[in-house]
C-alpha cells in the first residue's frame, strides 16, 4: 500500500494512540503475532466468509494478488455493472482506503456491513450498547465510501449472537445478529474528519512523545508495549501486579510516581487482600493462618479425588447443542487418593481430535469418579459449570454427573481467603503461583504445554496435522500438561496438612 494511504485499520490504531501508529508507519519495529492472536484472525476469517451466507451469490473482490488500486477499480466495475452484493469491496477517499466486509444494494441504496467474530462486541451487562471501537471502525467506512459517491442507507453490525445453540444443521440467520449502527454513524462524521486531521499531524514528524496509559490495553493490548515499557514494568514486579486493582488506579500510582509495591502509601485506597499484598512485600514475612486451613481441611474426606477439565472454544459451533465460545470439554486428569496417607492413583481421558468430545468424556468421567465421593478442583466454578453443561445434554449421565457436580470442593478457597500467602505468589491465587510458592523446585517452566491456553489451542489444531509423529507428540505433552495439574494440586493439599499441624 502506497505511503500517502492511511488504511482503516492505522486509523483505528491511530485512536487508540498516535505513537502506536506512527510506529507502525514508520515500520522500525515489527509487532508480534502470537499463535494466541493468530488463531483469533484465522477464525476472524473463517467468520467473515460464513457472514457472506447472509447476503449469497454477491461478487468478491479477492485480497491476494492484486494491487489495492486494481481492487478499487474492479469495485467500481461490479458497481458499474449492476451487481447488487460485493464482497471485501475496496474504496478510497481522501487518501484513507478502506475494504467493506460486505457491501449489499438494496430499495433504499448501499448498506455497509462490518462483520465481527469477538466475543466482545457488546459492552459488558448492557445488551444493546455496541463497543465504541465498532461504532468507530463503521465511521471511517461511512466517511469514505460517502466520500467515494455512494448513496449510503445504512451501516451495520453483524456479530456472532453467543445465546445460539446449534441443532442439528448451522442456521446462519440465527447464528449472526446484525445491528443497525446507522444513527450512530451518521454523529460520528464530524469527529471522523478531526481525527483524521489530529492522525496526520502526529505522523508528520518524530515519533511522539505519548506517556503509557490506560490506553496501552483499551481498546486492546498495544502490539508496541515492549518498546514503550520498561523491561522492569513489562515483566517485574510492580504496582502493575496489584491483585485486582483496576489499570486506572495503577496509573494513577506510577504517575505519581510510585512503580515498586512496597512503596505504596499506606493511606492509598486498597481492598484488605491488596492491603496484604503489599503489607507482604515490606515485611518479607508470609501469612499462615492455621486456623482457617485446618477448617478447610476439615471439610474434606476419603476417598479423595482431584479432578481437572482442559477446554476449548469454537467461534462457529460444529456440533450438535454448542453455542459460541462455549467451553467444550476434551480432556481431564483425575488423581485419587483411597484413604488418607494411601497410594496415589491416576486415571485420565484425551480425545480423539476432530471429533466430538463430550459423551465419551462424560462416559469415561462417571467410570472414574464414583458417586458420593469428595472431588477437590481449583477455582471449582469452572469443573462444575462444564459438568452441568454435560448433565443437561446427556439426560442419561445427569444423575451421576450431578452427583460428582454436588460434592465437588474448591482447593483454591484457603489462598483466595488468605489463610497462606507469600510474597513469592505476587498477589495471585492461581495455582501456577502457588505451587512454586510451596515448593520452589515444582513449578510449570520448561513444558512444551505449560497453560491452559496453549493446550487449548494444541488441541483445536490437532486435528490438520497430517505428521503421525507430531500428533503423538502433540497429545503426549497434553496429557502431561493436564497430569501436572491435578499432580499439582495433590502437592498443594499434602503442603497446606503441613501448615496445619
Amino acid at each position: 500500500m502506497p505511503n500517502s494511504y492511511l488504511s482503516k485499520s492505522q486509523y483505528l490504531r491511530g485512536l487508540q494512540c498516535h505513537k502506536s501508529l506512527w510506529l507502525k508507519r514508520e515500520n522500525k519495529i515489527q509487532p508480534t503475532v502470537s499463535d494466541s492472536l493468530q488463531t483469533i484472525f484465522d477464525e476472524g476469517t473463517r467468520v467473515g466468509q460464513l457472514a457472506q451466507d447472509l447476503f449469497p451469490n454477491g461478487n468478491e473482490i479477492v485480497f491476494e494478488g492484486n494491487s489495492f488500486e486494481e481492487k478499487i477499480k474492479k469495485t467500481q466495475e461490479y458497481i458499474a455493472n449492476g451487481e447488487s452484493t460485493i464482497y471485501e469491496a475496496t474504496f478510497k477517499f481522501d487518501d484513507i482506503l478502506v475494504m467493506v466486509d460486505i457491501l449489499h444494494k438494496d430499495g433504499l441504496g448501499w448498506g455497509i456491513y462490518e462483520v465481527k467474530s469477538a466475543s466482545d462486541v457488546l459492552y459488558k451487562n448492557k445488551a444493546t450498547e455496541v463497543k465504541d471501537v465498532y461504532k468507530d471502525d463503521l465511521a471511517i467506512q461511512y466517511y469514505v465510501l460517502r466520500g467515494a459517491g455512494l448513496d449510503i442507507s445504512s451501516a451495520s453490525l453483524i456479530h456472532i449472537n453467543n445465546k445460539y445453540i446449534r441443532k442439528d444443521f448451522l442456521e446462519i440467520d440465527k447464528l449472526f445478529s446484525v445491528i443497525d449502527l446507522t444513527k450512530s454513524v451518521k454523529k460520528m462524521q464530524n469527529d471522523v474528519t478531526s481525527n483524521l486531521k489530529s492522525a496526520r499531524e502526529s505522523l508528520k514528524g518524530n515519533e511522539p512523545k505519548i506517556k503509557i496509559g490506560v490506553h496501552c490495553d483499551s481498546p486492546y493490548e498495544c502490539d508496541f508495549k515492549e518498546h514503550c515499557w520498561t523491561e522492569k514494568i513489562l515483566k517485574g514486579y510492580t504496582v502493575f501486579n496489584l491483585s485486582r486493582l483496576n489499570l486506572k488506579k495503577k496509573f494513577e500510582l506510577y504517575d505519581s510516581g510510585i512503580t515498586d509495591i512496597k512503596d505504596v502509601p499506606i493511606d492509598f485506597p486498597l481492598s484488605d487482600a491488596q492491603k496484604m499484598q503489599v503489607e507482604v512485600e515490606k515485611s518479607g514475612n508470609a501469612i499462615i493462618n492455621k486456623e482457617g486451613i485446618k477448617n478447610f481441611l476439615d471439610q474434606l474426606s476419603y476417598p479423595l479425588y482431584f479432578l481437572d477439565f482442559e477446554t476449548f472454544q469454537q467461534t462457529i459451533p460444529e456440533w450438535k447443542g454448542v453455542s459460541p465460545y462455549q467451553q467444550i470439554p476434551f480432556q481431564y486428569s483425575v488423581h485419587f487418593l483411597d484413604k488418607e496417607g494411601g497410594q496415589l492413583n491416576h486415571s485420565e481421558f484425551l480425545a480423539k481430535e476432530g471429533a466430538d468430545p463430550r459423551e465419551e468424556l462424560a462416559k469415561k468421567l462417571i467410570k472414574d469418579i464414583p458417586r458420593g465421593v469428595c472431588t477437590l478442583a481449583y477455582n471449582m466454578s469452572f469443573e462444575k459449570g462444564v459438568i452441568k453443561k454435560l448433565a443437561g445434554l446427556y439426560p442419561q449421565y445427569s444423575e451421576h454427573l450431578m452427583d460428582i457436580h454436588g460434592n465437588i470442593k474448591d482447593l483454591i478457597v484457603p489462598f483466595r481467603n488468605k489463610y497462606y500467602y507469600t510474597r513469592e505468589m505476587k498477589g495471585s491465587s492461581s495455582i501456577k503461583k502457588v505451587l512454586p510458592a510451596l515448593m520452589p523446585d515444582s513449578s510449570y517452566e520448561g513444558m512444551e504445554i505449560g497453560d491452559g491456553m496453549t493446550a487449548s489451542n494444541s488441541y483445536k489444531s490437532l486435528h490438520k496435522e497430517k505428521d503421525f509423529n507430531v500428533r503423538k507428540k502433540i497429545r503426549n505433552n497434553l496429557l502431561e500438561y493436564c497430569k501436572k495439574d491435578t499432580k499439582a494440586m495433590v502437592d498443594v493439599l499434602n503442603s497446606l496438612k503441613m501448615m496445619s499441624i
